[in-house]
């Protein structure tokens, strides 16, 4: 049975600390046409750079928000499972989540606060097992301590941050403080463009991100490198409410081994 692919691969270590942007955002301006990317899909492949990929799976996502514009269900659907996550707040602070697949309750993770910043999140599992993120803040730099069940540090995600709390670096240590993996941002006009992330101080990942013209991703682009270069692709295809905020995303993946010769230069 396949299984439901949470798309935000790059991002799920990086924000643990940080509310989802989809939760909070309800001041964008409406358009009279919203861009879109220039792809075509079309009988379940895509055409990139000329070359014609088949598409791996297909998700589908609809989105309910408070009057608030807090986001308060996202429903995620492929051919097969169904996951399904409730958003609940205090003061228009999320405060609990809990997810559901096929209608059963997989995990509850509860936020904790000090001072307006996410301090601690509690994650506890269907099956009694609990996680910790445990995080702290200094001048231009949060620490978050991802702790297993059995209470022993998994690893420690160190991240840079300029003055405007863009996210610059992050470095991902185990226990002793050896390097798992370092992750490089780079933006244009404020828009994330790029990610490097590098492994043992190889160069391993390339991550590359396309907007629309109200700031939502609409195009990722991913190369794995190693002997056999692995390109990564999701379509982001969005339907709105009249406020702006997306009322369902339809997300098109594509993975298939590519050339150096065939690789876009972001």
């Amino acid at each position: 049975m396949k299984k439901i692919i949470l798309i935000l691969v790059s991002v799920i270590l990086l924000i643990g600390c940080q509310q989802d942007k989809t939760i909070t955002e309800s001041n964008k301006e409406p358009s009279k046409e919203i861009t879109t990317y220039k792809e075509v899909i079309k009988d379940s492949k895509v055409e990139i750079d000329g070359i014609c990929y088949d598409i791996k799976s297909v998700t589908k996502s609809t989105f309910t928000y408070d009057n608030n514009g807090n986001l308060i269900e996202k429903a995620i659907t492929n051919d097969d499972d169904e996951l399904r996550i409730e958003y609940l707040y205090e003061n228009n602070q999320l405060i609990e989540d809990r997810s559901y697949t096929n209608d059963e309750l997989s995990y509850t993770s509860y936020y904790y606060y000090e001072d307006d910043q996410l301090i601690k999140k509690r994650t506890i599992f269907k099956s009694n097992l609990e996680v910790i993120l445990e995080c702290s803040y200094g001048d231009h730099v949060k620490t978050q301590t991802n702790f297993r069940s059995n209470g022993k540090i998994s690893f420690i995600a160190t991240v840079y941050l300029d003055d405007d709390d863009k996210i610059l670096k992050v470095i991902n240590t185990k226990p002793d403080g050896e390097v798992m993996t370092s992750s490089t941002f780079y933006y244009e006009n404020d828009q994330l463009k790029k990610v490097i992330r590098k492994s043992d101080g190889v160069y391993n990942t390339t991550f590359s991100y396309e907007y629309n013209n109200i700031g939502d991703k609409i195009m990722e682009y991913d190369i794995i490198h190693g002997e056999v270069n692995t390109l990564v692709a999701m379509f982001y295809d969005y339907e709105y409410y009249e406020t702006l905020l997306p009322k369902t995303l339809t997300v098109y993946r594509i993975q298939a081994p590519i050339a150096e010769e065939n690789i876009r230069d972001y």
